[in-house]
């Protein structure tokens, strides 16, 4: 239970109160709604909860249920999260009542931020999910790509590819060709590990763009907006 005094914003401690008596509305025999409530004000009121929140809440929700009792019906709400800060999260309250939105708080510092379960770092070329960068080993080139596959099978069908000797070649395999250069297969970076294809792909664009002499086709590139490239230069000049 969430202690009345912990860092979070009120309107959290309100829906932990509606989200129990939802529960003893919805799934417990009526002649059990009366005890149940009970219960809850004990329990809220152990863990601090003022008295009068407690009992407003609860007479609100349960008028609410009194009028509101076709539980089949549902309502779609679109939600505008902020992160909780005293007197800053707020102001964003007009914007999202601009866009039909509700307003949610959500909390930067989680136990979960602190306490993680132990696991075994991957080798690296089993990672997936990954944008990734190849360099070439006799001059500044550079290749960006990403893939779902493990890193070490897509190594392997660049290296594939540049071994065939028909079909059309990848920009890698011309780079191979027409420079007798080559890559360092052993040294290749992860840039970026993203689960969601999307936003991977929006990773490994910007990744392309911060490259010094890249060897990617042009059309890698057409889907990001021409406003971002002014950012993305200036982020290129740190170090990478």
């Amino acid at each position: 239970m969430l202690n009345f005094y912990s860092n979070h914003p009120l309107c959290h401690k309100k829906h932990i109160i509606i989200s129990i008596v939802d529960k003893i509305v919805r799934l417990s025999h009526p002649r059990c709604h009366q005890n149940n409530l009970i219960d809850t004000i004990k329990i809220f009121l152990n863990n601090c909860y003022p008295l009068y929140l407690i009992f407003s809440t609860i007479n609100n929700r349960i008028k609410y249920h009194i009028h509101n009792n076709d539980f089949t019906h549902k309502v779609k709400q679109k939600f505008f999260s902020v992160p909780d800060f005293k007197s800053i999260s707020e102001s964003f309250l007009p914007i999202s009542t601009k866009f039909n939105c509700n307003l949610a708080y959500s909390i930067p510092n989680t136990l979960k931020s602190f306490i993680k379960r132990g696991k075994d770092n991957l080798e690296h070329l089993s990672n997936q999910n990954v944008v990734y960068k190849i360099s070439c080993e006799d001059c500044d080139a550079s290749y960006v790509g990403q893939t779902k596959c493990k890193l070490s099978t897509r190594l392997h069908e660049h290296i594939s590819d540049i071994k065939k000797r028909t079909g059309s070649s990848s920009v890698i395999s011309d780079h191979r060709m027409n420079s007798n250069h080559d890559f360092k297969w052993n040294e290749v970076k992860i840039l970026d590990k993203e689960a969601s294809y999307n936003k991977r792909l929006i990773s490994e664009i910007i990744f392309i763009k911060m490259q010094k002499q890249g060897i990617n086709k042009q059309n890698d590139t057409e889907a990001l907006p021409e406003s971002y490239s002014q950012i993305i230069q200036s982020l290129s000049q740190s170090p990478s």
